[in-house]
C-alpha cells in the first residue's frame, strides 16, 4: 500500500548483491518510499551518515563475511548520531539471529528471515518507521498508529 507523499521515508538498503538491491528497491518504491542502495565496506558508517536515511535494511552476512553486517549494525547502534536510526535485518543467517535475538530486540531492530514474503518485509518496514521514540533525520518523531 503506497504512503502519501508526507509519509514517504528514505530507506537505505545495504546489501552485497545487485539482484537483492533491485528487489528491495521495487518493494520500497512500491510502498511509496524513496530507496537508496549501497554495498558494504568497512567505512560505511560515514556513508550512512552522509545519505541520512530514515531506515536502514541490511543483511548480517555480506561479501562472504559473517561479521560485516553485524559490524555495521553495531557501529550504527554505538554512534550517538545513528543509535536510534530504525533498522531491519533481512538475512538467511537463522542461527546467528537466534543467538543475538535478545540484543537485536533490545536495540529495536526488526528481523525478516529469508526467504520471505513481500508482505513480511512491508510489515517490518511499516513497524520500523513507526517505532515510538525514534527520531527521523528530518526531525520528525515517529509515532505508533
Amino acid at each position: 500500500m503506497a504512503e502519501s507523499a508526507g509519509d514517504a521515508r528514505h530507506i537505505l538498503v545495504v546489501y552485497d548483491t545487485e539482484e537483492i538491491i533491485e528487489l528491495f528497491r521495487d518493494i520500497i518504491e512500491g510502498m511509496g518510499h524513496r530507496a537508496s542502495a549501497m554495498s558494504y565496506a568497512p567505512e560505511d558508517l560515514a556513508e550512512v551518515k552522509r545519505i541520512n536515511p530514515d531506515l536502514v535494511i541490511l543483511d548480517l552476512m555480506m561479501g562472504g563475511s559473517k561479521e560485516s553486517g553485524w559490524a555495521l549494525l553495531q557501529k550504527l547502534r554505538m554512534d550517538p548520531s545513528t543509535a536510534r536510526l530504525p533498522a531491519i535485518v533481512c538475512t538467511a543467517a537463522v542461527q546467528e539471529v537466534r543467538e543475538q535475538e535478545g540484543w537485536l530486540t533490545s536495540k529495536g531492530v526488526k528481523i525478516v528471515l529469508k526467504p520471505f514474503e513481500v508482505e513480511d518485509l512491508e510489515l517490518a518496514i511499516n513497524k520500523a518507521i513507526a517505532l515510538p521514540g525514534l527520531v527521523f533525520p528530518s526531525g520528525d518523531a515517529a509515532a505508533v498508529q
